[in-house]
């Protein structure tokens, strides 16, 4: 098998870097403003933001993990993927207008504004220990194919050195770079699919026919999964995987500020509206290509075209068929799409994670001890772009040595966090209740609940759990492991409604204060506009 990709591949690989860094930095202007370095001046059209929308959340993850799945088992992935589809339409029409009332730079002003600015930090600070969580995986994910491109065992230096690049781009772009690139990132990704799935079929030794009568192929293909046992350790049944879809995406679109900031670029609300639209268009049918993709690479291996074992580590099926499969050329234009993908989705988060900590945290703060220009919050800006990427690049490395599918793995952890952010949102936009203690009283409650359900299934798959994580479990004693045991088995879709009913109905029980009461100091939504 071949060791790595051609000189040719890898020229193709750095042009391409080198054209959309150069397309980001002509896009971003002159971000002399956070307004203009978190909002992008709020001058980004809606189909700009939709596609920017697709492409963060279409990391490496999706690249690798989505062909994995469905090499490894069938097509039922899409039933959670078509809960996504339907949460963005209430996101749509209930939450997006809540977020242009008011020039928000986060979307946890909302919360500022309903339950005082104690209800603002800590939302703020657990979408950044949930995101952080779930951009390391992702970094990590895009790090694994990079590892099998370069030939080389050393994963760790492969993470760190695409961190430092991304976070070099981001400081100088701001959120305008990051959209437009997006843009230019997402039709790559795309394009990397599609030439790989024709490419399969092109070289398939079998005619179609052939191909249709494959031992294992019905079930390959099956779509829906009418297993309704809350313990069904993968989360395919069709009630859990559309529920369970359906309010993931309320989280991570609604509450958690990487995505929710591509519909507050748009210029007003319609626009806002229609970015989030045109993702829930869009997601299904490209995530049906990735699975398309994962049953070709099955085929490619069930008629022997590939000529070597399928690695052990299902999440390497497609890089290693990139590098070792694909003629010269094409394997450095589809790797081009998969770093695109993992550069994406990093670059994004930067961005979101030091518009929150700036806005949600130190601003509220720092306007209480006296005026700053807005040059001063440049430079806490850029200097927490930085931190965050150091945590992001050391998060990423401890996930080495999981063997969970990396898909499963980022939705994951994506829930450990988000419920509770979900059930404090869901109070403040449709109901007139909840105090600050309450909301803040229901968020907390619901992180300890999701994380007992994961250690519940680390316990009963150890190989699952990041490589640093598993050394721990080993060591915990046989009173620990029994005590675990007693928790409930359940699927993993579930644990993000629990989080959120849990954080919804706490935050119910409180009284609201009089809206002269709420905003905590002189600090308000229109001073963090700048």
């Amino acid at each position: 098998m071949q060791a790595g990709l051609s000189v040719i591949d890898w020229s193709l690989v750095v042009l391409f870097l080198l054209g959309v860094g150069a397309v980001g930095f002509h896009a971003s202007g002159n971000q002399s403003t956070t307004r203009d370095y978190f909002l992008g001046g709020r001058s980004i059209p809606w189909w700009a933001a939709s596609l920017s929308i697709i492409a963060t959340e279409t990391s490496a993850v999706t690249f690798i993990g989505i062909p994995a799945a469905a090499f490894a088992g069938d097509w039922t992935l899409l039933q959670l993927f078509t809960g996504f589809a339907i949460g963005r339409v209430f996101l749509a029409l209930v939450f997006v207008k809540a977020f242009y009332k008011r020039e928000y730079i986060t979307v946890y002003g909302l919360l500022a504004e309903r339950f005082g600015e104690k209800t603002r930090l800590l939302s703020a600070l657990l979408f950044l220990a949930g995101r952080v969580v779930g951009s390391a995986v992702r970094l990590y994910a895009g790090c694994l194919a990079v590892r099998i491109a370069l030939g080389t065992d050393s994963i760790e230096t492969v993470i760190i050195a695409l961190g430092l690049f991304g976070a070099a781009f981001t400081l100088k772009g701001g959120i305008k770079a990051v959209v437009w690139t997006d843009v230019i990132l997402g039709i790559t990704l795309l394009a990397g699919c599609l030439v790989s799935c024709a490419w399969i079929l092109a070289s398939l030794p079998t005619d179609a026919a052939a191909i249709a009568a494959l031992e294992g192929l019905p079930e390959k293909l099956s779509l829906i999964h009418l297993d309704t046992s809350l313990s069904d350790a993968d989360g395919l049944g069709l009630i859990a995987g559309l529920l369970g879809g359906m309010v993931l995406t309320l989280a991570t679109h609604g509450t958690d500020q990487d995505i929710a900031q591509r519909m507050l670029t748009c210029r007003d609300a319609r626009g806002g509206q229609l970015s989030v639209l045109g993702s829930a268009v869009l997601i299904v049918p490209l995530i049906a290509l990735f699975l398309a993709l994962g049953t070709l690479l099955w085929a490619w291996h069930e008629t022997g075209a590939a000529g070597y074992m399928a690695p052990v580590d299902n999440n390497e099926i497609f890089p290693l068929f990139i590098v070792t499969d694909l003629p010269p050329g094409l394997a450095g234009l589809v790797m081009a799409g998969l770093l695109a993908a993992a550069l994406s989705s990093f670059t994004s988060v930067l961005n979101a994670l030091s518009a929150t900590t700036v806005s949600d945290i130190y601003r509220p703060f720092a306007e209480r001890r006296g005026d700053h220009s807005d040059a001063h919050y440049m430079k806490i800006s850029r200097a927490a772009t930085l931190l965050w990427t150091v945590l992001l690049i050391g998060l990423a490395i401890a996930f080495v040595g999981s063997q969970d599918n990396i898909v499963s793995l980022a939705l994951k952890v994506l829930t450990y966090f988000y419920g509770g952010l979900l059930g404090a949102f869901l109070v403040a936009i449709l109901t007139n209740r909840g105090s600050g203690p309450s909301v803040m009283a229901g968020m907390l409650a619901s992180v300890p609940i999701v994380l007992l359900l994961q250690l519940r299934q680390f316990t009963d798959h150890p190989k699952t759990a990041p490589g640093l994580l598993r050394g721990w479990l080993e060591d915990l004693g046989p009173g620990t492991h029994a005590t675990l045991l007693w928790v409930p088995d359940i699927a993993w879709p579930w644990w993000i409604i629990l989080g959120t009913l849990t954080s919804f109905l706490i935050g119910c029980l409180g009284k609201p204060r009089e809206p002269s009461a709420e905003a905590g100091g002189s600090y308000s939504p229109e001073a963090e506009a700048g």
